[in-house]
């Protein structure tokens, strides 16, 4: 197992390489510069004003030059200083990463809660009453645009309803307000964009939980389980559930980059300054070091997620030994 590890842990620096030079590139290649917000829309900017501010950026180098040193001061984990105001990225990313980390744990808490029940349930009766009903739910959640779900939740709950609110974290006069009316306040705002997040995720977990166990439920051992009398509970999600968890598994080790990245759709729409939106406005503004930043972190935690999915199977079918894989 340990030499598995090492051998995965390794293979994934060519990969990391790859993935910043073809980001780097693709980078590069879009339209627009990190000057053109602070030049090209002053006319009192010189020609020799806007040179400097380039030499000053090292964007009058060589693209190759370019990515040189961004290499070397990530090996250093160093991931310079943003354009925009010229604060540190990880500064940055640490100021935003506790608010996407909550909202993505909760989201996650939701819909493994609803998602793998739902699918366990419709596994038991295939075509059954409960399992169509749920079949054409979930794919009407799959279908549903997110970043329509979310103008809709905030269209009918927050301004025709008024129950909910629309945008932020906190509303304006909370940081006056004790602990507790702060805490209600938070997860009050909380319920539109964790909601919004869950719908899609739910409908994409029920089936893959469902196919999973319809193929478990089959097995002999099921069939022995239930004769000798274990009750259904027990047979489906002790038995059975823990066989079936081999895609789940899967999905869950790819799900770790989200719960860093953020949603962009879900954190712009609802103003929340999470990852997410920190990504969406460093695009915009081609600020280099922060998409950079970005992408790479992300980068790391799908390799990351792809290693924990594979030595998760291992604890959850003995029948496998990672250790002897490729």
């Amino acid at each position: 197992m340990g030499k598995y590890v090492v051998r995965r842990v390794v293979a994934m620096i060519p990969v990391l390489l790859w993935i910043s030079v073809i980001s780097f590139g693709i980078m590069h290649l879009a339209p627009g510069k990190p000057t053109d917000a602070a030049t090209q829309f002053n006319p009192r900017v010189s020609l020799e004003a806007r040179e400097r501010l380039a030499h000053l950026y090292g964007l009058d180098q060589p693209l190759h030059r370019q990515y040189a040193s961004w290499l070397g001061r990530i090996a250093r984990l160093d991931f310079g200083r943003s354009f925009l105001d010229d604060r540190p990225v990880m500064d940055k990313i640490a100021e935003r990463l506790p608010i996407t980390l909550l909202i993505n744990v909760l989201t996650l808490a939701v819909v493994l809660g609803i998602g793998i029940p739902l699918g366990v349930l419709a596994a038991v009766r295939p075509q059954g009453w409960f399992d169509r009903t749920t079949t054409v739910l979930v794919f009407l959640g799959y279908s549903i645009p997110s970043f329509w779900l979310a103008l809709l939740g905030m269209a009918w709950f927050g301004v025709a309803l008024h129950w909910l609110p629309v945008s932020g974290l906190h509303s304006l006069d909370a940081e006056w307000w004790s602990w507790w009316p702060r805490l209600t306040d938070t997860a009050w705002h909380l319920i539109l964009p964790v909601g919004v997040s869950a719908v899609v995720s739910v409908a994409g977990l029920s089936r893959y939980a469902r196919s999973s166990m319809i193929e478990v439920l089959q097995q002999d051992y099921i069939r022995t389980a239930r004769a000798k009398g274990l009750p259904e509970r027990r047979v489906l999600f002790h038995h059975g559930l823990r066989n079936g968890l081999l895609p789940i598994l899967t999905i869950l080790g790819l799900s770790l980059p989200d719960l860093i990245g953020g949603s962009v759709i879900a954190e712009t729409i609802f103003s929340i300054p999470g990852m997410g939106r920190l990504f969406y406005e460093a695009v915009m503004a081609r600020d280099y070091p922060v998409i950079m930043a970005l992408v790479t972190i992300g980068a790391i935690l799908t390799l990351l997620g792809n290693l924990l999915a594979d030595l998760a199977y291992a604890w959850a079918d003995p029948r496998i030994r990672v250790g002897k894989a490729s």
